[in-house]
């Protein structure tokens, strides 16, 4: 009985080693397939994860583009604003300093505006002290801003300046430091209002602008060397057509032919002895005198087009 019962226990260890190996094979089985699960979920996540970064890429290269996108399109409602504001204001101050007489009145627009000063100057200050030192701030460069010069206190709108007329005008052709382009609206806004006021004001700065002109030289001295550029002399002069200050456009219109070399006789070339001063005439006053939009301007106009389609 020992015999078959040893017997008995060894057959039942050697059917064990099989039921262990199909059990570890089983294992691997199952760990080799989760191995695989977890390799591919993590491929697909990284999938999914690529994906969303590239959409929000694009979704950023897209916001990116429509703001800048609107934001040029605002600039060129800006600079278009701008431009027709500029041309309004123009022809408005030509309006109102219009030497001329229409329809039979008895006085034009620039004697109405000079007899509504003559009237009010009981209420403003001769004072010295004050009329010099405003003299002294155009000498110095210290020029008023167009918005400046629309403020109820500032010294054009309440001092007596007709004792000064001459000095204001030669102050402003002997400045003691040097212009800047970002200066001459001012100046011009202030010649302007010293013109819609004082009659004297006008012959006492054009002549001596255009003598500056016309004198040659280098366009851009002045400055240390004592009196305004020639380009600024220039660019002064066309401003003052374009804002009424001169009505009579043919010293201007002179000096523009001699610059481009005009020929006085019929076949002959144009031999320009000035282009400065050309180009200046061209960005200053080429749109409202000769017509000429601006290339900047046709494209902001374009850009706008497209935006309203």
């Amino acid at each position: 009985n020992r015999g078959r019962g040893g017997g008995g226990g060894g057959g039942g260890g050697g059917n064990q080693g099989p039921d262990k190996r199909a059990t570890a094979a089983e294992q691997r089985r199952v760990e080799a397939e989760r191995k695989k699960r977890e390799e591919e979920e993590a491929a697909a996540a990284a999938k999914a994860e690529a994906e969303r970064l590239r959409l929000a890429t694009e979704l950023e290269r897209r916001r990116k583009l429509q703001s800048a996108y609107e934001a040029a399109v605002e600039s060129a409602m800006t600079t278009l604003d701008s431009y027709t504001a500029a041309a309004r204001l123009h022809a408005e101050l030509r309006g109102q300093l219009d030497p001329q007489r229409h329809g039979g009145e008895t006085s034009s627009p620039l004697e109405l505006e000079r007899q509504k000063f003559e009237q009010s100057k009981k209420k403003l200050k001769s004072d010295l002290k004050k009329c010099t030192a405003f003299v002294k701030k155009i000498k110095a460069g210290t020029y008023p801003t167009p918005k400046e010069l629309e403020g109820p206190n500032h010294a054009i709108r309440t001092l007596n300046l007709s004792r000064y007329v001459e000095e204001v005008a030669s102050a402003l052709m002997e400045p003691q430091s040097k212009v800047k382009q970002a200066d001459v609206p001012g100046m011009v806004m202030l010649c302007v209002e010293m013109h819609r006021r004082y009659a004297t004001f006008a012959e006492a700065l054009i002549p001596t602008l255009l003598s500056c002109v016309s004198s040659g030289g280098d366009a851009n001295g002045g400055g240390d060397s004592g009196g305004l550029p020639r380009r600024v002399c220039f660019r002064l002069l066309t401003e003052f057509v374009l804002h009424g200050v001169i009505a009579d456009v043919r010293s201007v219109a002179r000096v523009v032919n001699e610059a481009a070399g005009v020929p006085t006789e019929e076949g002959k070339e144009y031999i320009v002895t000035d282009a400065n001063l050309i180009v200046t005439f061209a960005k200053t006053g080429g749109c409202e005198v000769l017509g000429v939009v601006p290339r900047s301007v046709k494209q902001e106009v374009e850009r706008v087009r497209k935006e309203v389609e």
